[in-house]
């Protein structure tokens, strides 16, 4: 998969009580504070201005070895938490998975992590399919 990050991704606190009903557990919740562009596959992708996500979806047990803000996927699971929230009647979960993956491998992760969490997010990632 072809991916071109367009835009940084520039996140705030979410404000207390927003209204997330795509989010469960107790991880911190982000806003994107401006849109987020990238291009994958030939096909600009926006995850707009106020879309809010809670970074790398790990179970808590495992935030020792990677917090849910672990740096090589945060870009990444802000784009695959847009897809499977709201995106999931234009994409398939293989784009969402595979989207990820890719993400996390030009933002530098070790091939072997961005397989790991590519594996997890296909295993056990639930959205609106």
């Amino acid at each position: 998969m072809r991916v071109t990050i367009n835009s940084d991704l520039v996140t705030v606190r979410a404000p207390k009580g927003a209204k997330t009903p795509w989010l469960t557990g107790r991880a911190t919740r982000w806003m994107i504070a401006s849109p987020y562009v990238l291009t994958i596959n030939g096909t600009v992708r926006i995850v707009p201005k106020g879309y809010i996500f809670d970074g790398s979806s790990i179970p808590s047990w495992l935030w020792w070895l990677f917090p849910p803000s672990y740096g090589p996927a945060w870009r990444a699971a802000a784009y695959h938490d847009y897809c499977y929230s709201h995106l999931y009647r234009q994409v398939t979960k293989q784009h969402a998975d595979e989207a990820f993956h890719s993400i996390m491998l030009a933002d530098g992760a070790k091939p072997w992590i961005a397989k790991t969490f590519h594996w997890a997010v296909s295993s056990f990632g639930k959205g609106g399919w």
